[in-house]
């Protein structure tokens, strides 16, 4: 058989040795490989559902390790430290919270915004549009049932994934799973603890983008000077269309400040849900709408700031505060999320050419009345609970004449027992 395969190899050469090693090549990839769709653009983690083997091998490898100034190492299982982080909400030893469940492909980090945002099921196409247009990172929050309709959703998710390379470039999708519905500020805080640049962009997913925010901003010299500080958040104009139905098809919405002003000097478009004066009226629309206010360096300060304000706004994520996550459902949630922001030292500032349209979609109303009452007493037991939190932080740092403070002073000191409370600091 050696001398038939040397007359062979005489006959055919090189060529012939190539061919038998390129087929066995095919041979071996054809048993051993699997492939994974687009596994170049993204990493995706794993869920061990049903299977305590795996989970037990998963919780070893799962520490929160670091290192002392003695060079000391220490750990801790992930689940400890997520059970602490989000001990207000309702997560317990059945949550699982995978961060980076997608990671996008550009590593954005530094000097940039990211958007921050939660997701359901219906609004993953949403996600998808956001992605294209904004054309800079993204960090979602997808919340999904412990089932088969939790597993569905993640086959829609993978889709999106596969369709669009925006969703692959710019967004990273964080993942709880658990039986909690509307866990609204516990998803924001999800998608806001893993973001990876300096700033962040809360928006909720039902709106779209119509400028360049993210361009805009990071070429304004005033903004930008203002987000540094640490003591500023820009404020995003909303608006929505008076006939709800024109709101359905974002790609017949106004696509610069000009066109919107005519629309809404006509009064085809609102300012968003206007019907709710205290939500977004301190933005002062006729002003933003006025002419002149188009420069860059047009921004201006909110001077009429009341408690159920609740603007889309950007702002630094270091150091800032977290949405309490008591707020579970519709109602007051994002209203607290921004008083903190608010009583804690940062100014609201509007951004003079940028502005955001909601698309229109139903709303489930009868639960969101429900979830509303009940939200509505806890926002104002928060807010005396703020007000005397940071104003005692305030006066043990020697910071209670400081410009910072200035907020919490003349937002607070209509609270009654506020005012009883800070006397015996003060």
């Amino acid at each position: 058989m050696g001398l038939d395969f040397q007359t062979f190899m005489a006959r055919r050469g090189t060529k012939a040795l190539s061919l038998l090693l390129i087929l066995s090549c095919l041979i071996l990839l054809a048993k051993y490989y699997a492939y994974e769709p687009n596994s170049f653009y993204f990493r995706r983690a794993t869920f061990f559902r049903n299977d305590s083997l795996l989970q037990q091998q998963t919780q070893l490898n799962n520490r929160f390790t670091w290192t002392d100034g003695r060079g000391n190492i220490h750990k801790l299982p992930i689940g400890t430290v997520l059970s602490k982080s989000f001990s207000l909400s309702s997560y317990s030893d059945e949550s699982q919270i995978i961060p980076y469940y997608y990671k996008s492909d550009l590593n954005t980090t530094g000097e940039d915004i990211t958007i921050v945002t939660l997701v359901t099921r219906n609004r993953i196409p949403n996600l998808s549009r956001l992605a294209t247009k904004y054309q800079g990172p993204i960090s979602a929050t997808i919340h999904i049932s412990n089932d088969d309709e939790g597993d569905f959703t993640l086959e829609i998710l993978q889709q999106a994934m596969d369709k669009n390379s925006d969703m692959r470039k710019h967004v990273d999708v964080h993942v709880i799973r658990d039986e909690f519905d509307r866990e609204l500020n516990l998803w924001r805080n999800i998608a806001k603890l893993f973001a990876r640049t300096e700033y962040v962009l809360q928006l909720d997913i039902d709106f779209y983008p119509s400028t360049d925010i993210r361009r805009s901003v990071l070429n304004n010299p005033k903004a930008m000077e203002l987000l540094r500080s640490g003591e500023s958040a820009l404020v995003i104009p909303a608006f929505e269309y008076s006939n709800q139905e024109e709101g359905l098809d974002y790609r017949t919405f106004p696509k610069n400040k000009p066109e919107l002003v005519r629309q809404y000097k006509n009064q085809k478009i609102e300012m968003f849900h206007s019907f709710w004066l205290p939500g977004h009226a301190p933005t002062d629309y006729d002003r933003w709408t006025a002419e002149g206010e188009t420069k860059e360096d047009a921004i201006y300060q909110v001077t009429t700031y009341q408690f159920s304000y609740e603007p889309y706004v950007i702002f630094k994520n270091k150091g800032s505060p977290w949405c309490d996550e008591r707020f579970a459902g519709y109602g007051s949630n994002k209203a607290a999320c921004l008083y903190e922001l608010y009583i804690s030292g940062v100014n609201f500032h509007v951004l003079p050419n940028d502005f955001i349209i909601h698309q229109t979609h139903a709303y489930p109303d009868e639960t969101r009345q429900v979830e509303r009452y009940y939200n509505r007493r806890l926002y104002t037991q928060f807010r005396e609970e703020v007000c005397i939190r940071l104003a005692r932080r305030f006066i043990t740092q020697k910071k209670w004449d400081d410009p910072k403070s200035k907020n919490l002073r003349e937002e607070c000191s209509s609270i009654k027992p506020f005012q009883r409370a800070i006397s015996r600091f003060v």
